[in-house]
C-alpha cells in the first residue's frame, strides 16, 4: 500500500517564516487592551511598567502577592485557553501562577517556579466540563515567597475559545488586517506531523483568508484550502476575502454546507 501523502500548513509575518512561526492560525483575544494594559486590570495601582517585551508592555510587581489581572467572563459552554508571558527574578524567590473562580481560589490550577526564570508563555486550559456560563476568572503571576531582589514581569495576556494556545492576537474590536500572519508556508510529505521547522516550508503572501461562521481559520495564495476538526453532522458557512498587503476585501457571500455522519 502506498504511503499516504499530507499537506502541511504554517503562518508567518515573514517571508521566510521565521518571525511568528506558527502551525495553528491565531484566534482573536477575547479581552480587550492586553498589548498595553489599557482598561481596567485588578491591582494595576500595585505594578509598575518596564518596557516592552516582544512588542507587549511590560508590568513589574516587587512585592508580594497584589499581582496584575484583568477578569475574564465565560460567554458559553466551551473550552477556554488562557495565557501570558511571565518572568521572575531574585535570589530565593518563589513565584505562583493563582486562579480565582468566582473569587474562590483553585489551588489545583496553581503553577509554581522556586526559582527564577526567564520569560516563557505559560498557559492553562479550563475544560467546559469545569466551568459554567457566567462565572468570573482571574489568572495573575505573583511573588508568594519574598528573596533578595525579587521581581516578577507580565505581559501579552490572553484569552480565547478552545484548548490550544494560538499566537498573541488583539480583540475583535482592536484587530486589523496588519495583525494577521502575512505568509502562508506548505509542504507535503509522508508524515502527519507538521515540521516546526519553518525552512521546511515553501513560503508564499498571503491571497485570501477563509472564514468558517464568521471566524477565520486559515488563509492560502490559492483557492483551495483545507478545513479542519470540522464536526460530523454540522452545518457550516464558509467565507472568502481578498487579501493585498495591508488591505482585505470584504467577505464573499457565504456558502453553506453540511458535514455527514460517518457510515
Amino acid at each position: 500500500m502506498a504511503d499516504k501523502n499530507y499537506l502541511h500548513t504554517a503562518y508567518a509575518n515573514s517571508a521566510d517564516g521565521t518571525d511568528g512561526f506558527t502551525t495553528v492560525y491565531p484566534n482573536l483575544n477575547l479581552l480587550d487592551g492586553t498589548k498595553g494594559f489599557s482598561g481596567i486590570w485588578v491591582n494595576s495601582e500595585l505594578s509598575t511598567d518596564d518596557g516592552t517585551y516582544k512588542g507587549f508592555s511590560v508590568k513589574k510587581r516587587t512585592d508580594q502577592w497584589g499581582g496584575i489581572s484583568k477578569e475574564f467572563t465565560v460567554s458559553k459552554n466551551s473550552d477556554y485557553t488562557f495565557s501570558a508571558f511571565a518572568k521572575g527574578a531574585g535570589i530565593g524567590t518563589n513565584f505562583i501562577r493563582i486562579v480565582l473562580i468566582n473569587g474562590v481560589e483553585k489551588s489545583n490550577l496553581e503553577k509554581t517556579w522556586n526559582s527564577a526564570f526567564d520569560w516563557e508563555r505559560d498557559s492553562i486550559t479550563f475544560s467546559a466540563e469545569d466551568i459554567e456560563v457566567g462565572d468570573k476568572i482571574i489568572v495573575r503571576y505573583e511573588i508568594s515567597v519574598l528573596g533578595i531582589t525579587s521581581v516578577i514581569w507580565t505581559a501579552g495576556h490572553k484569552w480565547e475559545e478552545g484548548s490550544t494556545a494560538t499566537p498573541w492576537m488583539p480583540s475583535a474590536s482592536e484587530v486589523t488586517t496588519a495583525d494577521w500572519p502575512k505568509y502562508v508556508g506548505a509542504y507535503v510529505d509522508t508524515n502527519p506531523v507538521s515540521s516546526t521547522v519553518s525552512s521546511k516550508y515553501d513560503w508564499d503572501e498571503m491571497k485570501y483568508r477563509v472564514y468558517l461562521d464568521g471566524v477565520p481559520v486559515g488563509g492560502s495564495k490559492l483557492l483551495s484550502f483545507d478545513l479542519e476538526n470540522l464536526k460530523a453532522g454540522t452545518s457550516y458557512n464558509v467565507q472568502v476575502s481578498q487579501i493585498n498587503g495591508n488591505v482585505e476585501s470584504d467577505k464573499s457571500e457565504s456558502v453553506a454546507f453540511k458535514t455527514t455522519l460517518p457510515k
